[in-house]
């Protein structure tokens, strides 16, 4: 079986996901940007290919205003892929370069869209779902207003209906998928639940050096976790203001601030207004596993006040009780409310407050529900099970009349 992938960038997870379906047999090739990315945020780390073949292309923004790459029909038609696997933005392309789709249908090519979904409106609901979910981007600034914003999305959704009429499966990182897919006319079959993982058998690995080692970090039986970049969508500014009032409570309590961006000034003098600059620990962006993991290992509570994803696998790999909110939907697979965390309301200070002080008035819950964070990731979503979920999918969709 021959899969063909195309990614704005391969960052380390994804690198891992490809090493281990190579290593089950599946032939890939990759296709990415020549030069940077346009579709994968600023200071997530890329690496540059493993045991897989690794091709790079030119990448256009095209008229509709979306990134493609215009030589994908050509490489199609060397590559002579069983399966060609397209995330957004790129699967547009199915829909606005017919000869894409000419190569595609004389290679024999099966299309495979693969998604998060992550604020895709249902099919016919645009105006609703964006009132009730609105949408904003990385510096918290509204997008989902205005009749142009709404037109774009009502003509994407038909651009989308297309392209979905047109795939053979689709890989999903969440279930969030079951809610929203079948609206654009895809069969329940077709739905394909990968879930998404980091390379959580290195973390195991690292994970035991971690404990042995030296500690990073003073000693602290209460301290809060943030690891992400320093971005407004983060909410980390949410974070700082709760954690503020959780010192009333808990003098003794330390937040550590992992990361870097352009917010990190603004959220120090955040800390300074509020005077609680000491108790708050900025580390700065880490890249080193081991650092990272000692972080997270001297940790009490995780905490991701706003958007994310990736974060929580790593926190539950760990062994931490994780506090959350709206993420980006792979949340509602990893956390259960009660039993390794639990949801606190999206934006509301006071219930990330509550939420908090909830976990820090005991150790023995946070303990609990640690160990249930980590059996989640031991026995449910980790790096075997998830390349296990694709190599599945792409077995029934290759066995489907076409």
């Amino acid at each position: 079986m021959k899969v063909l992938f195309t990614f704005g960038g391969i960052p380390h997870y994804l690198n891992a996901m490809l090493n281990k379906l190579h290593g089950k047999g599946v032939e890939i090739t990759v296709v990415t940007p020549q030069k940077g990315n346009a579709t994968i945020g600023k200071g997530v780390k890329m690496v540059e290919g493993g045991t897989y073949k690794h091709l790079t292309t030119l990448e256009k923004k095209m008229p509709y205003g979306k990134s493609a790459y215009p030589a994908l029909p050509e490489i199609v038609a060397e590559e002579q892929p069983d399966i060609l696997v397209m995330g957004w933005p790129y699967f547009l392309q199915v829909f606005f370069q017919p000869r894409l789709r000419r190569a595609m249908k004389a290679c024999g090519t099966r299309l495979v869209i693969r998604e998060i979904p992550f604020q895709t409106p249902p099919y016919g609901r645009i105006k609703e779902y964006f009132r009730a979910n609105p949408m904003y981007d990385e510096g918290m600034r509204l997008m989902s207003k205005g009749t142009a914003f709404h037109l774009r999305q009502w003509l994407t959704a038909q651009v989308r209906k297309y392209c979905y009429a047109r795939a053979a499966g689709t890989l999903n990182y969440s279930t969030a998928a079951y809610d929203i897919l079948p609206s654009y006319g895809v069969k329940q079959e077709q739905i394909h639940v990968t879930y998404n993982s980091t390379d959580t058998e290195a973390l195991l690995r690292e994970k035991a050096a971690v404990i042995a080692a030296e500690p990073l970090l003073p000693k602290s039986e209460r301290r809060l976790l943030h690891i992400g970049r320093l971005v407004k969508w983060k909410r980390v500014d949410l974070l700082i203001d709760a954690f503020a009032r959780v010192l009333n409570t808990y003098p003794d309590a330390e937040l550590v601030i992992v990361g870097d961006g352009p917010e990190l000034e603004n959220l120090k003098q955040q800390a300074a207004d509020l005077k609680i600059k000491d108790s708050v620990r900025f580390i700065g962006a880490v890249y080193d596993p081991k650092a990272l993991g000692a972080c997270m290992n001297e940790s009490t509570v995780y905490v991701l006040a706003g958007m994310g994803g990736l974060s929580i696998n790593d926190a539950m790999t760990y062994g931490l009780p994780i506090l959350c909110s709206v993420c980006d939907s792979t949340e509602r697979d990893l956390v259960t409310d009660g039993k390794n965390g639990f949801f606190f309301r999206e934006g509301d200070v006071e219930s990330l407050t509550e939420k908090i002080e909830l976990l820090l008035s005991s150790p023995e819950q946070c303990k609990q529900m640690g160990q249930e964070s980590e059996r989640i990731i031991r026995e449910k979503i980790n790096i075997e099970t998830v390349s296990e979920r694709y190599l599945n999918a792409f077995k029934e969709i290759m066995q489907q009349k076409g």
